[in-house]
């Protein structure tokens, strides 16, 4: 089943995948916000840049779109700027119609509730039915439990913690426990 491709307006923001020309604000957020988010992201490689990333970034969202398996959106406030990047990662259909959900949020708007508002639009595309969504069963949050700020975010737009993993990925250079949240497509209301 095919993604939906279309621009989702909220509120305050636009989401819609990445495109070539928004390469400088994909920098720029990444920028000012790297010890932000430097306790709860992978390692990166010396010689990687933010264009690097952005290129990789952008590949991954033109194959993830064509291939049905990922879905990456980037919240763009009327400013320009990238408030955030929510996705649904390693999509599966069959018995499992199942996603796996990761954001991250602009630290210049951070705690002004555009992350709440950036997950709630992609839970609505993960749950609706085709063509405004995938018509996923589950969507699963895996969070690193001294993020506070995502735990917080989870539980605010009705996800549900279902346990520990135990060393589950590797972050910032080490294995790390992440907590798991999971929620039903019976348990979303879409805004």
């Amino acid at each position: 089943m095919p993604l939906p491709e279309t621009n989702l307006r909220t509120a305050r923001m636009t989401l819609r995948p990445l495109r070539v020309g928004d390469c400088d604000q994909f920098v720029q957020m990444h920028r000012i916000s790297r010890d932000f988010h430097a306790p709860w992201l992978p390692s990166v490689h010396a010689d990687d840049t933010l264009e690097s990333l952005f290129e990789k970034q952008l590949v991954r969202t033109i194959d993830g779109l064509a291939s049905g398996r990922d879905l990456r959106l980037a919240g763009f406030l009327d400013d320009g700027r990238i408030a955030g990047i929510f996705g649904l990662n390693e999509i599966v259909r069959g018995v499992f119609q199942s996603a796996y959900a990761g954001w991250k949020v602009n630290i210049e708007v951070a705690r002004q509730g555009l992350g709440t508002e950036g997950v709630t639009a992609l839970l609505d595309i993960a749950f609706a039915p085709p063509p405004q969504g995938i018509e996923l069963h589950r969507v699963q949050a895996n969070v690193i439990p001294t993020n506070l700020p995502s735990i917080r975010l989870a539980e605010k737009t009705g996800f549900v913690r279902e346990g520990l993993a135990r060393r589950y990925l590797r972050i910032a250079g080490k294995w790390q426990d992440h907590l798991m949240f999971a929620k039903l497509a019976e348990d979303h209301h879409h805004a």
